[in-house]
């Protein structure tokens, strides 16, 4: 996220105020006058929303925002406060360091990816850290800048800082050559094994080059000389379930076509080296669920919902919940379609909440579904990513599917209600962690090969 166009140097301001509502009165009075905000009522519903759900997300900082009538589609102001900030009942804003105020035209489509782009870098306790240090501000505003803009293609298209330059170009063009030798059409280049950007794309002429990243700089499509960048969550330390995940969203997205062989470039994170190459046969791999009578997610669900819904239950599976593994599952399709196939074990926990504050894509829903995730029972989300309900009992119907030996009641009901309703479903195994997809009443497991 680029944030030239949203913010300027007298919206970065030092705090004077100890409270969380002072803190947020001086971030309103930094907005131009000419914008006519009724700061008063702004700050009213900012509180209120903080009571509800606050936007404290860890690592010192804490991103309070609203929609309103804006004729634009953001604008953002930033506060330091480095002794922290006191609000009744919220004992997390004394360890908040920064405050991003963000004001959101109620027209505008694209808040919940800002924030949930927003939390993805700051979930990160380096880029935090860089942010939440004392410094004057004029460095702060620049470091600002350095972590969301854009940055610049050095001028050996083929160098990135601090790795041996001959060894990634041997390494690169001996990939090329491997996937022509096979008949690789695409190529998946995980270029957060790289610190730093420069033109990988180049190296692979005449084939579709897909950049694959956590970050999202505009203009990366010029910079690295790439068809299509594809932005994903890092699911899993584990580079086979990483290039699982992200084959998986490029299909969605239709970046990719069943037909094709894909060659799949990647390194330890952040390591500055690429050392792994795989070469994917798409149909081969996903046989049974791209041979199936539907497609490979409902034509209602939204790549984005899809890929946060993959990445929430990776984090489950990986962190479980109070020291111990736990299962969940997560039925994710048309809610008009499937309502009448499920029932509450519990009072539902959504109920009544403005559908874009119970988003998966909204950040602040994270710790919510993890904490849910202890009921009995499944969530069910909505194909735009409204969770409709969570502890419910799917009606899985008698049907004849085939399953490895060793799997529970959840994994079985997912397959037949998966078979039976247009829907796909999420499964975390309590007993290994792992995660496995249902779709027409087929498993495909996140750790490497279709099942069943």
């Amino acid at each position: 996220m680029a944030i030239d166009g949203y913010f300027a140097h007298n919206r970065l301001i030092n705090l004077d105020s100890d409270t969380l509502e002072g803190a947020l009165g001086e971030l309103l009075a930094s907005f131009p006058r000419s914008l006519n905000l009724d700061r008063g009522a702004l700050l009213h519903h900012l509180l209120l929303r903080e009571k509800s759900i606050p936007t404290y997300l860890g690592n010192g900082i804490a991103i309070p925002h609203l929609r309103i009538p804006l004729r634009r589609p953001c604008m953002l102001a930033v506060g330091r406060c480095p002794n922290g900030l006191r609000a009744e009942g919220q004992p997390e804003y004394g360890d908040a360091r920064l405050l991003f105020l963000i004001l959101f035209d109620e027209s505008y489509g694209g808040y919940l990816q800002i924030l949930s782009n927003l939390a993805r870098i700051f979930h990160d306790p380096q880029r935090a850290a860089l942010l939440t240090r004392n410094q004057p501000l004029h460095k702060l505003y620049a470091v600002l800048h350095d972590q969301f803009r854009a940055p610049e293609a050095p001028n050996d298209a083929t160098s990135a800082p601090g790795q041996d330059q001959r060894a990634l170009r041997l390494f690169l063009r001996e990939s090329y050559h491997l996937s022509q030798r096979v008949g690789c059409s695409s190529v998946l280049i995980f270029a957060d094994a790289v610190v730093g950007w420069f033109a990988f794309g180049h190296n692979f002429h005449g084939m579709k080059r897909i950049l694959v990243t956590e970050r999202q700089p505009d203009e990366m499509h010029t910079n690295c000389q790439v068809d299509h960048v594809l932005t994903v969550s890092n699911y899993s330390p584990h580079r086979l379930v990483q290039a699982h995940s992200a084959i998986l969203l490029a299909l969605s997205r239709n970046l990719l076509q069943v037909d094709e062989k894909v060659c799949c470039i990647g390194g330890p994170r952040g390591g500055n080296r690429f050392d792994c190459l795989l070469i994917v046969n798409v149909a081969e791999e996903y046989r049974a669920l791209l041979n199936a009578r539907r497609g490979l997610i409902p034509k209602d669900v939204r790549p984005e919902v899809f890929e946060r819904l993959v990445a929430i239950a990776h984090e489950i599976a990986m962190e479980g919940r109070e020291g111990r593994p736990i299962g969940a599952m997560f039925v994710i399709g048309n809610h008009e379609r499937i309502k009448d196939h499920y029932r509450a074990l519990v009072l539902n926990p959504f109920h009544g909440y403005p559908r874009q504050e119970r988003n998966i894509l909204n950040p602040f829903m994270a710790e919510t579904i993890k904490e849910f995730a202890l009921l009995d029972g499944a969530f069910i989300v909505d194909g735009d990513g409204v969770l409709e309900a969570a502890g419910a009992m799917i009606h899985a119907t008698e049907q004849d599917v085939a399953l490895p030996g060793g799997l529970g009641t959840r994994h079985a009901s997912a397959a037949t209600f998966s078979r039976a309703h247009d829907c796909l479903i999420a499964v975390i195994s309590q007993s290994n962690g792992q995660v496995s997809l249902f779709r027409n009443g087929q498993m495909l497991s996140l750790a490497g090969k279709v099942l069943g």
